[in-house]
């Protein structure tokens, strides 16, 4: 095995194995990346020297494995394409029709000028082999050129539609993809450059020199076109935790509201419950504070100075005094709608006003805390038993 074999396939596995196993729930993006890491993991994979002299053996063909790598090439410079039509919302779940007519007349021209032209056995690199065969050069015109084109198409998608990207993960992998196109397209022109001049007899480097600068050169972007590819998925995946702590901080604050409204603060359904954190998330803030609302008819203008000042008696500290008093109220209200206690006519004490969800999450958050303590929970009995809060 190449040194640069050990190095990537074993991520390259890790990653495909890890998107095929999540491809029905995965969506379309994270689907056509898993399909562009098949391809190349297997094209890897298959031009490892002791696969590809099994592969060769078994099928009777001489370097066969060398058209299955270049379709397998073909095939990730296609999904490459799809992945950018939707990075930048250009595919609206559909394939581009143009996309795979290339690819099928891209596998065609390559897979007829490899049936008529001389091939070594599987231990010779066919970079560097028949030099005088007109079918080797249209072989070697056609992968280049469909991956060139691809190249193109990618570098026009990056440069005219990034700058519209939404700041953050889809435009830093857009980015990160510049940088690959442009390693992809030094390991095309070196290529490329190479056939070219021993097809017409020029003076050349060794085989052995040509090959090992095509792979670090070909390592080099993929490992550039990994990081694009991956960045995207690594940010969901930090937004996803994110979204499941700040759900579950809230989520004792949720069931205690939805004990006191039962038919405002619904039952979550199981698949949200497990694979949908950011919309659970959304659901505990909303239903908490419907809940709330519902819970406010038991209280007055009298009761939060009333709340305040047992907790000011208990020591509360100030820093945590405003969702302290918030924890008292919410505790006072729901023990009197669990009781059956009527409600309290007057105008309604409101809650201190969060200018969006982020902050809405941070206050209830402290809320959620805060009921924990002692002192909100002795506070909110003594209100219950206090002569002087209108009932």
């Amino acid at each position: 095995m190449r040194p640069y074999e050990l190095v990537m396939l074993p991520p390259m596995w890790l990653l495909t194995l890890y998107g095929v196993g999540r491809w029905r729930s995965a969506p379309r993006r994270n689907r056509v990346l898993s399909t562009m890491w098949l391809c190349w993991t297997l094209a890897v994979t298959l031009g490892t020297p002791a696969v590809r002299r099994v592969v060769d053996a078994v099928l009777g063909v001489a370097s066969v494995t060398n058209l299955l790598v270049h379709l397998l090439g073909l095939t990730a410079t296609a999904a490459v394409l799809e992945f950018i039509r939707e990075v930048t919302g250009q595919a609206r779940g559909r394939v581009s029709r143009w996309n795979l007519a290339g690819l099928a007349a891209g596998a065609a021209a390559l897979a007829s000028a490899f049936a008529v032209m001389p091939r070594p056995d599987g231990e010779v690199d066919l970079l560097t082999y028949s030099q005088d065969s007109t079918a080797g050069y249209v072989y070697w015109t056609v992968q280049t050129g469909y991956s060139a084109i691809g190249l193109l198409v990618s570098a026009w998608v990056c440069w005219t539609h990034g700058r519209y990207a939404v700041p953050g993960p889809a435009r830093i992998s857009l980015r990160l993809m510049r940088v690959a196109i442009a390693a992809d397209a030094v390991y095309l022109l070196h290529r490329f450059t190479y056939v070219t001049a021993r097809h017409l007899h020029w003076p050349v480097p060794e085989s052995g020199v040509v090959t090992g600068t095509t792979q670090a050169l070909l390592g080099l972007s993929w490992l550039l076109f990994a990081a694009a590819v991956i960045w995207p998925a690594l940010a969901e995946h930090r937004l996803r935790r994110a979204a499941a702590r700040q759900a579950d901080r809230l989520a004792p604050l949720w069931r205690m509201v939805q004990a006191g409204a039962p038919g405002v603060v619904l039952p979550l359904p199981d698949e949200l419950r497990r694979n949908h954190p950011r919309l659970r998330l959304y659901r505990y803030v909303v239903e908490i504070q419907d809940g709330v609302l519902h819970l406010e008819r038991h209280l007055d203008a009298s009761h939060p100075p009333a709340a305040e000042a047992e907790l000011r008696a208990a020591g509360v500290d100030e820093t945590l005094l405003a969702p302290a008093v918030e924890a008292v109220l919410l505790r006072y209200a729901l023990e009197a709608e669990l009781a059956g206690r009527r409600e309290v006519p007057g105008d309604r004490p409101k809650g201190p006003g969060a200018p969006d969800l982020d902050a809405e999450i941070h206050w209830l958050t402290r809320v959620a805390a805060a009921m924990e303590l002692p002192a909100v929970a002795a506070a909110a009995r003594r209100l219950g038993e206090a002569p002087t809060v209108a009932r």
